[in-house]
């Protein structure tokens, strides 16, 4: 009897206990947690890496795997990877950066991620049971190879993209085509950008009072040249020419001298950031109405004080951003404005996400002395006047459950 009372109490621990428990032997391999902050596919990475089990929370994780991503100045995108170890590994960090070219297809941008990736487990992994089932692959370089590195452009990136939108229904019809150009150069010590943008759009309404068309017009270039100064400090101008109906513009015309501070050193931005930037503009501005100050056209000076502060780190990110400007001849023309973003993960499963922005408007010196119909009001085709305008969204994230987050399943 005694042996049977054993045998049913072992039967019946098999049957509620958990299954994962008799999955492996936890030493078989890792637990890794996974935070691509938006910056890679996470599915993918489960379902085409699956020697390490990934975990739901940090808290349970042998590696915390951070990646951000960074547009590179020839078109590309890098990859920050920051592998952080925990538990027996709490003394096992280490960092890779992956370049992924313009030209790559995004099969190729996530395979080359994903090589990355498991190059950067593999140290965590060597000594444990799992590593006799890895099978470890060469490929011979080809000779032809030898010159890759070779840059035929110079560095020279050059982009052009076209579209064009139509919808309608039986009252209302509506039109839009834009146009872009672009041009740059970014290397350590220098970069150059050049875009010319067009935008057009027209809106047809039809009622019993007959037919009422509406049109928006944009166009406009602009041009940046900045010289970095060493790991703190960098200068540079931009000029901006443009047209604009929406901001009552006949034409824009600004030239901008700048320089920049950074508290932490560039090459960390990955991970950590705090600049502080002065720029003084000047600008030719002619308008399309006569603007409420009594002004057809003018000539202005302005001064505009930036920072930015942006943290990424494995309890979350936080960034903000405040902008102040005011004009020179009457500094009561200002405009303060800020913006904050924060997700911060509290403790096991649950995190929170703040999004705030706000602005103190004074500096509306082009509004149209005759004002603006309803009907430009409500389809937004001009500039209207307000001493304010903010933007507030906040949330919470909780979650619960297993432990692990290794199945990837895409039906439906």
């Amino acid at each position: 009897m005694k042996n049977i009372f054993q045998y049913s109490f072992l039967a019946i621990l098999y049957v509620f206990t958990p299954s994962t428990m008799f999955a492996q032997d936890s030493t078989s391999t890792i637990n890794v947690y996974l935070d691509c902050r938006r910056a890679c596919n996470e599915s993918y990475v489960r379902d085409e890496i699956r020697f390490v089990n990934y975990v739901r929370n940090q808290e349970d994780a042998d590696v915390h795997l951070l990646i951000t991503t960074q547009r590179t100045g020839s078109g590309g995108e890098e990859y920050t990877l920051q592998f952080i170890g925990g538990n027996l590994f709490s003394e096992v960090n280490k960092t890779l950066t992956y370049f992924a070219a313009e030209s790559n297809t995004e099969d190729e941008e996530r395979d080359g991620l994903n090589r990355y990736i498991k190059r950067g487990l593999f140290p965590y992994i060597s000594d444990l049971p799992i590593v006799e089932r890895l099978i470890i692959n060469y490929e011979e370089g080809d000779a032809s190879q030898t010159d890759s590195n070779v840059d035929k452009w110079d560095y020279w990136v050059f982009d052009i993209s076209a579209d064009t939108e139509l919808e309608g229904e039986e009252s209302e019809k509506e039109f839009s085509l834009r146009g872009r150009i672009s041009a740059e150069r970014i290397t350590p010590e220098w970069k150059f950008e050049f875009d010319v943008n067009q935008y057009f759009e027209r809106q047809t309404f039809k009622d019993d009072d007959g037919t009422k068309t509406f049109e928006r017009e944009s166009r406009g270039a602009e041009a940046l040249l900045v010289k970095s100064l060493g790991e703190h400090w960098a200068a540079g101008i931009s000029g901006e020419a443009s047209h604009s109906t929406r901001n009552n513009y006949s034409l824009l015309l600004e030239a901008s001298p700048a320089v920049e501070y950074s508290i932490f050193p560039y090459r960390e931005f990955s991970e950590r950031e705090i600049t502080f930037r002065y720029r003084i503009t000047g600008g030719y501005y002619n308008y399309n109405e006569t603007t409420i100050y009594g002004k057809e056209s003018e000539r202005l000076m302005q001064q505009q004080l930036s920072t930015k502060i942006e943290f990424t780190q494995p309890w979350g990110e936080f960034e903000t951003n405040i902008n102040a400007s005011a004009y020179l001849h009457d500094f009561k023309k200002n405009r303060l404005s800020t913006w904050t973003r924060l997700n911060f993960r509290i403790y096991r499963g649950f995190s929170v996400y703040v999004f705030g922005r706000y602005s103190w408007i004074n500096n509306q010196l082009s509004i149209p002395a005759g004002g603006i119909t309803e009907e430009e009001q409500l389809l937004n085709l001009r500039e209207q006047f307000t001493s304010y305008s903010y933007d507030i969204r906040f949330g919470l994230e909780f979650s619960f459950g297993s432990i692990y987050n290794n199945v990837v399943n895409p039906r439906m």
